[in-house]
Formats: C-alpha cells, sequence, structure tokens
C-alpha cells in the first residue's frame, strides 16, 4: 500500500471520474489532500455537481499520472465533513484556504475513501496492485 500512497502523494493532482445524471461520466482534475491511517483525503463545494454526483453515486475512479508511471484508484466514497481534517486541508493548502477561509465554512465539506483499491502501472513495469 506505501507505495501507492508515495506515488499520490507526489502527485496530487488526480483526475477523477464520477457518474453525472444518466450515469454519463464526468473527469475533472482534483487535488488529493493527504492520507490518514490508509485513508484518502479529498476536499470539495457543497454547491458543485461533483459533490452533487457523488452524494448521487459515490462509486468513483481516479488516476495521477508523473509522465512514466500511473495510478488507477477505485472505491466508494465516505462523506464524512471533519472539523478536524478540513481544518488540516486548510493549514497544507494555501489555495484552498484562500477559497474556503474556515473550516466551519457550510460550502466547504470533506469526503474519504476508506477502501480502495490501486493499482501502478509503468512503461516498463508489471502492473503491482494494492487494496485497502
Amino acid at each position: 500500500m506505501q507505495p501507492a500512497l508515495d506515488f499520490l502523494t507526489a502527485n496530487p493532482v488526480t483526475f477523477f471520474a464520477t457518474a453525472a445524471e444518466g450515469n454519463i461520466p464526468k473527469v475533472r482534475p482534483i487535488l488529493f489532500c493527504f492520507e490518514e491511517n490508509g485513508v484518502l483525503w479529498f476536499c470539495s463545494a457543497r454547491s458543485k455537481n461533483f459533490w452533487k454526483e457523488m452524494k448521487s453515486n459515490p462509486q468513483i475512479e481516479f488516476s495521477s499520472f508523473d509522465g512514466n508511471r500511473w495510478i488507477r484508484v477505485s472505491g466508494t466514497v465516505t462523506f464524512d465533513d471533519n472539523l478536524e481534517i478540513k481544518t488540516k486541508i486548510l493549514k497544507t493548502y494555501e489555495n484552498i484556504r484562500a477559497i474556503y477561509q474556515s473550516p466551519d465554512n457550510p460550502e466547504f465539506v470533506s469526503f474519504c475513501l476508506e477502501h480502495w483499491n490501486a493499482t501502478l502501472y509503468s512503461f516498463t513495469d508489471p502492473p503491482v496492485s494494492f487494496s485497502r
């Protein structure tokens, strides 16, 4: 599992796929915020279609790429509007802090993947899979 976590930490811009209305996939870049005890944390805004799509269908998949290797991660989103997590996100990311300013901003939401499957791929090595 650690190689997958190290890859995400080094390549935090992910391309996150959700199922929109009519189960049409939508992909957008989302920042992987951090990992804590094997749980992958992210944030968004309540008003975004992204958030509404995950509330409607919490099954997601995302990918990140470093130019030679890439990771594909799938799982079910857990909605956890955790003030401690949101405080950590705001302390870590100035650009997110500039948008939401406070962990108790009702627009600012955190969510996670508690259980996930990941596969690391490369152009030269066989895939390696991990689960939590």
